[in-house]
């Protein structure tokens, strides 16, 4: 090995710092792992006491020219962005512990893209989502015959309601949900999982499809009265293998036993195949999010209102849910399916702007495709 025992212990050092003085989360100090590795592939594992302008530049010229894993297409700007971003905490973190302060601090601030770069690498992207039909034929399409067909019903049913992270979803007890009140308790001290370590307290949201809480109620029943799940049960347990005969092989018994699943894989799993046995196109389990915040944006809503919903997704800010950098941002389509179909006022307009509705959403559309806002 040619890392150097100096380096494996200041990195250490740097991950402990990350988990305890900043809090961030085991999969977040991962990331900061991984980019660490990256410099030390590029360095040659030479001692982090090289750094310097030089090495800086010529490790950013080399990351914008780096290849994806089996393709001979550039890595994106922004995974670029993002790992300098990360070598940038670092060595400014280094530069300041004993033995490492002769690391020139403003060599820092050689780790960047372009401005342009930056730009593009920070965009908010269009986040394609299903549309609420195709979900309604996925679950419809689960006959909810047995345990497995059941849960996935639930499963789906609970996504669209909530939009619930896959993570969270994965963890939750029985006892996180309180049947009378119709919420969901996602809080960490009941062992749920969610971003952040934030509890969210979600208020079951089955308007826009109204059977959804009928599947889902179904499942919870069933799983304490039938099963005789406890509280510490998961709500969505894992499937039931058992060996084959002459114990070659394993098989689905159709059934569920009281364990939590393992990886979020298997969840992952279980909405691509449902969306692909009903004849739909699969959308990642998080898309759901989208989804449903795109339905509540139909609402007339109040600010007040509008706070109430983003804690029902975890957000600090109503930005986050509902502001077009965010959950709330649209497909440059739609964005302009909207536009065009706003019932504006036409005398008012006529007289303010000197030209009627037609004429002014014609304008609004040129004007952000000359922008390029609806890219």
């Amino acid at each position: 090995m040619k890392t150097t025992y100096k380096n494996e212990q200041i990195k250490r050092k740097f991950y402990e710092w990350l988990r305890f003085k900043k809090q961030f989360s085991p999969k977040s100090v991962n990331r900061y792992e991984n980019a660490i590795c990256l410099w030390e592939d590029f360095t040659d594992y030479k001692d982090f006491k090289n750094f310097n302008e030089t090495i800086a530049v010529e490790f950013t010229n080399w990351l914008r020219n780096k290849k994806k894993v089996r393709s001979q297409e550039n890595v994106s700007l922004t995974y670029s962005y993002h790992i300098l971003r990360f070598i940038k905490l670092f060595f400014d973190w280094l530069s300041k512990q004993k033995g490492y302060k002769r690391i020139d601090s403003n060599a820092v601030d050689y780790l960047h893209l372009t401005k342009k770069e930056t730009q593009e690498a920070i965009q908010p992207k269009d986040i394609k989502c299903p549309d609420l039909q195709d979900v309604k034929k996925a679950i419809e399409n689960i006959k909810g015959e047995n345990e497995i067909e059941m849960r996935d019903k639930a499963l789906l049913s609970l996504a669209v309601m909530t939009g619930a992270r896959i993570e969270a979803i994965m963890t939750l007890p029985m006892k996180s949900f309180d049947r009378e009140k119709q919420v969901l308790y996602q809080h960490t001290e009941l062992g749920v999982k969610t971003k952040n370590s934030t509890n969210i307290t979600s208020v079951l949201i089955p308007f826009f499809y109204k059977e959804t809480l009928t599947y889902f109620m179904q499942w919870y029943d069933y799983l304490q009265k039938q099963r005789g799940f406890t509280p510490e049960n998961p709500i969505f347990p894992a499937t039931k293998i058992e060996n084959g005969k002459d114990n070659i092989g394993y098989y689905n018994t159709g059934k569920v036993e009281p364990v939590f699943m393992k990886a979020q894989t298997a969840l992952r799993k279980i909405f691509e195949k449902r969306f692909t046995n009903a004849g739909v196109k699969y959308y990642h389990p998080h898309t759901f999010r989208h989804l449903l915040v795109r339905q509540i944006s139909k609402q007339p809503l109040t600010e007040e209102q509008k706070r109430a919903f983003s804690q029902n997704f975890g957000h600090k800010y109503t930005g986050t849910t509902f502001g077009s950098g965010g959950y709330g941002r649209f497909e440059a389509d739609k964005q302009i399916e909207i536009i065009r179909n706003v019932d504006f006022e036409g005398k008012n307009v006529e007289v303010k702007y000197g030209f009627n509705k037609k004429e002014l959403a014609e304008f609004i559309v040129e004007t952000i495709k000359n922008n390029d806002l609806g890219k």
